[in-house]
């Protein structure tokens, strides 16, 4: 499913376009600049509910750690680490269990002696590891392996020694298991970095194009579609790795611009085989205002869709430099039974051959938005987009709402 399907189903959730793309923009460009970067987000996530599942007592990992920490972790033996992490596969429980259920105090002095540990306290020695309940029984204090279970005093209250040695054996333990998945997201990092550029030189090879003669493509198309030429913007470009799946439906790198002080984004996804622009979008501030003063009431929307058509292949023809012939041309916007009107009104321009260009257009004839695809691709992404609005306002009203596709 290409990304004007996706773009079409959910267009009216609530989040202004200019922090989408916003939020876009920033995981692009940390997968771009860092190559683990953009896994390490997915990793940290699933650090962290891999944390909550096992029911660990919640503490900082290395990044967050002060030094003192990060010191004492890294003097731990690899084989104790490797150990850990092999108990912690061989366990086969939802979480962590205890004896007895923490008193006040010790929870106020664990969460003292927590701040103190990271300034440096530690533990004389360490929680002691047994791996049957026989043995445990012979501890007053200890942590069974097999079933990860914290056996606590049952006639007193933990020491401040106990507290320090069961906060150690938590940090060793989170260590070991984000060393464990620092090592396997940098090897698929490095994978698909390799994947990346075998994609990019197959395709120069035959003709297409680098990554920097795509910004120049971008650059050329900045300047002839809104006159900027990219000053006191932040320029970003990257392979992207969904262009072909998701967005475009081929191989291409993304190309954009942020003007970060005035809200304004503009985003060009370049071809990699020929260089062909595949889409642009553009979302700011301004856009959800200007789309809002134009739109039309129900009954006055039909009359608008010539000039709006007539807009539409003003922009193709001067702004894109689009000189060709199409058999037909065809708008769609969409109406509520509660006589509400789409804020957008999208222009197809449709070749002998099926591939479409296709607008996205405000009720005054501004573009929006330009891509490339087929007739079916779009037919099949407006009918979804109806589905899943009309079950939306259904949810949100209380009662049946429909929405209409509404073609010219």
């Amino acid at each position: 499913m290409k990304i004007a399907t996706l773009k079409q189903a959910v267009e009216q959730i609530e989040l202004e376009d200019a922090r989408k793309r916003q939020m876009i923009r920033e995981l692009k460009k940390g997968r771009k600049a860092h190559p683990v970067y953009g896994r390490g987000l997915r990793m940290a996530a699933a650090f962290a509910i891999c944390i909550l599942a096992v029911g660990f007592l919640s503490v900082p990992v290395r990044a967050l750690v002060s030094s003192l920490v990060q010191e004492r972790m890294e003097e731990v033996p690899k084989e104790e680490m490797q150990e850990t992490v092999e108990r912690l596969d061989a366990q086969n429980v939802g979480g962590d269990g205890y004896t007895r259920p923490y008193t006040e105090a010790e929870k106020s002095r664990m969460e003292a002696l927590s701040q103190q540990y990271q300034n440096g306290t530690f533990p004389a020695g360490e929680i002691p590891q047994v791996d049957s309940e026989e043995e445990a029984k012979a501890h007053e204090f200890c942590f069974l392996t097999t079933t990860s279970v914290f056996y606590l005093p049952a006639d007193r209250e933990l020491t401040d020694e106990e507290i320090l040695q069961k906060i150690d054996f938590e940090y060793k333990r989170n260590y070991a298991l984000q060393e464990r998945k620092e090592k396997e997201y940098a090897g698929e990092a490095a994978a698909r970095e390799a994947a990346e550029q075998k994609v990019i030189a197959e395709a120069v090879e035959t003709g297409g194009v680098t990554e920097e003669q795509a910004v120049g493509i971008a650059e050329q198309y900045l300047q002839k579609i809104f006159d900027a030429d990219g000053s006191g913007m932040e320029l970003d470009h990257y392979y992207d790795v969904d262009a072909a799946d998701i967005i475009v439906g081929q191989p291409a790198y993304c190309v954009n611009w942020s003007d970060i002080i005035n809200h304004r984004f503009y985003y060009f996804w370049i071809g990699i085989a020929d260089g062909r622009l595949l889409r642009m979008d553009y979302s700011g501030d301004q856009v959800r205002e200007q789309l809002e003063s134009v739109r039309p009431a129900m009954e006055e929307a039909p009359d608008k869709i010539a000039q709006v058509k007539e807009g539409a292949e003003r922009f193709l023809t001067d702004n894109m430099g689009v000189q060709e012939s199409y058999v037909r041309v065809r708008s769609c916007y969409q109406t509520t039974s509660e006589g509400g009107v789409s804020t957008l009104v999208d222009v197809l321009f449709v070749k002998a051959d099926g591939e479409a260009h296709l607008l996205e257009c405000s009720w005054d004839g501004t573009v929006k938005g330009y891509s490339v695809g087929t007739e079916k691709d779009y037919e099949d992404s407006v009918e979804k987009s109806r589905e899943v609005k009309s079950t939306r306002y259904t949810e949100e009203y209380g009662r049946e709402v429909t929405v209409e596709n509404v073609w010219d």
